[in-house]
C-alpha cells in the first residue's frame, strides 16, 4: 500500500481538520480556512470536504495540501507523520471493510444532519420573509420573497418533519432529492445571502 492509500484509509478528513485547528460542529460544518468565512460554509465529512462558499473540495490529502501550501505527496507525508501511519503495517482487509461500512453509515447521518441544518435555516428565512415582505394593501404587488415564502414554507417544513420522524428510507429520499441538481447548494446560497444582508 502506498503513502496516498495509507493516509486515505488511515485518516479521515474530519480528523485532519480538527487536528489542524478547524472547529467542526456536530453537523459537520466549519468556518472555511480557505477564504474569509463569517458563517460556517465548509462541510467536512470523513472522506471529503466541500466549501459551499468558495467551492474548495477534495479528500484529506487535498485538504492538507491546500491548508499548508504543499504538493500532494508532501501533504500525504505530513499526514502520515502527524497521525503516526507507517507503510510497513497497512490496515488489514477486515479493518478496511469495517471502516468503509462505518464511513458509509456516518456519511448518511452527516448528510441528513447537513440537510436538516440547511432546511432549518431556510425555514427561518422563509418565516421572516412571510412577515417582513407581506403586501400592505390588496393593490400592492407582492414581493418575490413573500411569494417564495408562501410557496416553499410548507414544503420545507414537510421535509424537516421527515428528517426528524421519517423512517430511514423516507429520510434517504429527502436527502437524495436535496443533493440532486444542486438544490441544497441553492438553499444554502439563499440563507447565506439573507444572513449577509
Amino acid at each position: 500500500m502506498n503513502c496516498f492509500q495509507n493516509v486515505k484509509y488511515g485518516v479521515s478528513c474530519r480528523e485532519a481538520a480538527e487536528r489542524y485547528g478547524v472547529e467542526v460542529n456536530h453537523c459537520g460544518m466549519a468556518l472555511c480556512p480557505f477564504h474569509n468565512d463569517r458563517h460556517p460554509s465548509l462541510y467536512v465529512a470523513d472522506d471529503h470536504y466541500h466549501c459551499f462558499g468558495c467551492g474548495e473540495h477534495g479528500d484529506v490529502i487535498d485538504f492538507a495540501a491546500k491548508l499548508f501550501g504543499l504538493p500532494l505527496y508532501e501533504a500525504a507525508q505530513r499526514l502520515a507523520a502527524d497521525f503516526h501511519l507507517t507503510s510497513d503495517k497497512p490496515p488489514s482487509a477486515a479493518a478496511l471493510h469495517a471502516k468503509r461500512i462505518r464511513t458509509e453509515a456516518q456519511q448518511l447521518r452527516e448528510n441528513e444532519q447537513l440537510c436538516f441544518s440547511v432546511l432549518s435555516d431556510y425555514a427561518r428565512v422563509l418565516r421572516s420573509w412571510k412577515v417582513q415582505y407581506a403586501p400592505q394593501s390588496p393593490a400592492e404587488a407582492p414581493d418575490e420573497r413573500f411569494v417564495e415564502a408562501c410557496h416553499k414554507l410548507d414544503e420545507t417544513e414537510y421535509y424537516l418533519d421527515i428528517l426528524c420522524a421519517g423512517d430511514s428510507h423516507e429520510r434517504a429520499e429527502v436527502v437524495s432529492y436535496l443533493f440532486a441538481d444542486g438544490r441544497l447548494d441553492k438553499l444554502k446560497e439563499t440563507v447565506n445571502g439573507r444572513d449577509a444582508a
